[in-house]
Formats: structure tokens, sequence, C-alpha cells
């Protein structure tokens, strides 16, 4: 793990820039789901309007793919800036939100930008660490998004005794405005985008575009990809978004329980995220997913089946750690496309179809949740899909340590040239 730290060499820096950028990408986004049971007491509605409002808050991570993919003819570093600058923006401005309408129209368009955000951090990664370390770089860096999304649990108490309540927690999350301006100055482009022909922007190039992921060369580990992506969103926008829902309702939690969260979010979010770099690096992404989807179900069962308050406080500090799956998903599909299409592959593959999960997921919640009068049964169920991604998970290709220059790796029909250097063959398939 810290030799991946001392490995990163001049990109130190940049790791940095981007990790303070994604702590509070991951604080923001952890938001809407920790507040569910103030806004529904104080905007006086259902859980089944909560469970809508939070799937169409969702879809603006699908909207975020209509932004990401500019980032393959604009450059990383423009809309990773824009990105940044308008989830700090519509975060502080949700803060002030009067009703469970304009709340939600806020989120959509903020979680939109940290999506972008988040995955150009990847993208920029992905392009500009050594190769072997790759994995590892990604766990790290996932870790801390992590740890911004444990910050807000035990803030939530203090600042309802302080009279301000879950809208200051808004009010932190626009902290990076004031970091903008360093940004600005420091951040640079990746050389694998300085170093490919620049593409003219045009509605036929962009069509081509997209288009051109459809083709042959790529559609398999497309479709493949999508596939592990939305069982990621679906248990993230159900197992983890439910959860302050689930202990407050069916628990008998109240804002004091979580106040002692971060000191089990914390750790386990970084050893998590960590391990999934390592396991990624070491034992190749099949297995590494395969252990996470596993364990996934396992922890989401430990917490949404126990009465114990314990056992309960395990199972989602396991499933934070576990969130890990994201970057393993994400390291994954960075490596299955070429540079030229690698932001438009990751806006489709995890934006405009992964994230329909996490759109619909929350709604099905909600509608199960009444229906079968539990919070807790209806997660139970929606955590199967865990299970469901393990045949995609081996039918896609190994991809461990492929050096991002060039073409992505592929079964059925491999390109001539893969990268850098070319891989053999069997470990293709």
């Amino acid at each position: 793990m810290f030799d991946a730290l001392r490995m990163m060499g001049p990109y130190r820096g940049l790791f940095l820039l981007l990790s303070v950028a994604t702590f509070f990408e991951g604080f923001d986004t952890q938001l809407v789901a920790l507040v569910q049971p103030k806004i529904k007491e104080e905007f006086e509605v259902s859980t089944e309007l909560l469970g809508v409002a939070l799937g169409l808050s969702s879809s603006g991570m699908v909207l975020a793919f209509f932004v990401i993919h500019m980032a393959d003819w604009l450059g990383r570093r423009p809309v990773f800036l824009a990105a940044l600058l308008a989830y700090s923006v519509l975060t502080l401005a949700t803060a002030f939100a009067p009703n469970l309408l304009i709340f939600t129209g806020l989120q959509i368009f903020a979680r939109m930008a940290m999506v972008v955000e988040l995955g150009l951090a990847y993208v920029i990664l992905s392009e500009e660490m050594p190769a072997a370390i790759r994995g590892r770089v990604n766990g790290i860096f996932g870790s801390v998004a992590a740890i911004g999304a444990s910050i807000p649990a035990p803030m939530l108490a203090p600042l309802d005794q302080l009279g301000i309540g879950w809208r200051g927690l808004f009010l932190i999350g626009g902290l990076p405005l004031l970091l903008f301006p360093l940004y600005m100055s420091r951040l640079e482009e990746t050389r694998a985008f300085r170093e490919q022909e620049p593409v003219p922007f045009s509605p036929r190039e962009e069509l081509a575009l997209i288009t051109r992921l459809f083709a042959r060369a790529y559609r398999r580990s497309l479709v493949l990809i999508i596939g592990v992506f939305l069982a990621v969103n679906v248990w993230s926008g159900t197992a983890l978004y439910f959860f302050t829902l689930y202990v407050f309702e069916e628990r008998g939690w109240t804002s004091a329980s979580l106040a002692w969260l971060f000191l089990g979010t914390i750790p386990f979010g970084f050893l998590g995220y960590s391990l999934s770099g390592f396991a990624m690096d070491r034992l190749g992404r099949r297995w590494a997913a395969t252990l996470y989807f596993v364990a996934a179900f396992g922890a989401t069962m430990l917490c949404y089946r126990s009465t114990d308050s314990v056992a309960i406080y395990l199972g989602y500090f396991l499933m934070i750690g576990l969130g890990g799956i994201w970057t393993i998903a994400i390291t994954w599909s960075m490596e299955l496309f070429p540079t030229e299409v690698r932001a438009t592959a990751a806006g489709t593959t995890n934006n405009l179809f992964g994230r329909m999960g996490l759109v619909f997921a929350p709604m099905v919640a909600g509608l199960l949740s009444a229906s079968l009068g539990s919070t807790a049964d209806a997660i139970s169920l929606c955590a199967l899909v865990t299970l469901a991604a393990l045949p995609l998970v081996w039918m896609l290709p190994e991809t461990n340590a492929v050096a991002l220059m060039g073409h992505p790796a592929e079964t059925d029909s491999p390109p001539d040239s893969v990268l850098d250097t070319p891989l053999p063959q069997e470990e293709l398939s």
C-alpha cells in the first residue's frame, strides 16, 4: 500500500489535489441519504415520496454522461474544474432549500457534477500513474471518498443542538469553493490526452465517438461492465442509502446514535477501499470483484437482519469498506477502452446506464418497504443483485496492469496493439 505512494514519484502532488476534491465529493454525496429522516419530518412527506425524491436526485448521475464525455475532446482538466465548481455551488445552495421539490432539483444537478468530478479524477489518475500500481493508487484514492462520506454522520447531532440541523452539513459541503483558485493554478492536463491528435467538436464527431463504443471490438465488454455497474449502483442505492431511515424507524436510533459511526466507518472505509486496490493488483480484477460482491451481500444481511446494535454497527462498517467495489468497477472500465474514448466509455457505462440502478433502485425499495411493511425486508431482497453480478464478472477480460496509452484488452476480437506493451493473448482471456 505504502510502496504505491512512494512509486507515485512526481505525481504525489496531483494525487493530493484530487484527493482533497474527492474527500468533499464523498462528504457531499453522503448527505442526501443521511438527512432523509430529517427532511421527511421537516418537509412532511411519506417514505414512498422520499424514495422517489432520492431516486430523482440520483438521476443527475445519469445526466453526467452528457458532460463527462466532453472530456474526450475538451480535455480532462477543464471539465473536471467545471464539475468541481458546480457541485460546490449547488451543495451550498441546497442548504437554503425551502421544500422537497427545490431540494431535489438542486441535488439532481449537484450529484451530476459530483459524478463528473469523481469519474474524471479516476480517469486522470489512471492515465498518469504507473500501470503496476494503478489498482493500489485507485484503491487508496477511493478510500479518501469513503472517509469523506464518514464525516457527516457524527456532525449531525452537534448541528441539531446548535439549531442549524441538516442544513449546516450542506453549508460545510460548499467549502471546496475556497480552494478552487488553487485547482485552477495547479491542475494540468494528462499526458495521454495531450499526446493524442486533437479531435475538433462537431455533432457528427460526437455521434461517431459514442457509436464507436458499440462497435464489435468493444461491444461485449461494454455490455458486461454496464451490468457490473448496475449491480453496484442498485446495492449502493438501497443498502447504503436507506440505512439511516432503517435504523431510525425500525431500530429506534436517533441522531446521537450516529455520533459514533465515524469510529468505524473511517478505518473500515480506508481499509476496504485500499484493500480493493491491493486485491486488484495481486489477485486480478475478477477475483477482487468476486470477493467484494459476495462480502457485500453478507454484510448487508448482517446489518439489515440484526436487531442487536453492535451487529448493525458492524454490518454498516463492513458495507462502507466494501464500497471498494466501486473502485474495482471504475478501474476495470478504464482499462477496457482506449484513450480517445475512455471518458466517453466511463460516462456510458457508469453514468448513462449504470446509474439507472441508483435512480430506480431507491424508488423500488421505497415501494417494497411500504408493501412489505419493513425497510429491512426490502433491502434484503435488493441485496441479491450482488450475487447476480458474479457471472458477469467472470465473463469480462482480465486487465490487470494494462498500460493505458492505446487500445483495450478484448477476448473476442483483440486489437492489433494493446497499449504500450502488448499482453499475451492468454492474459486477455
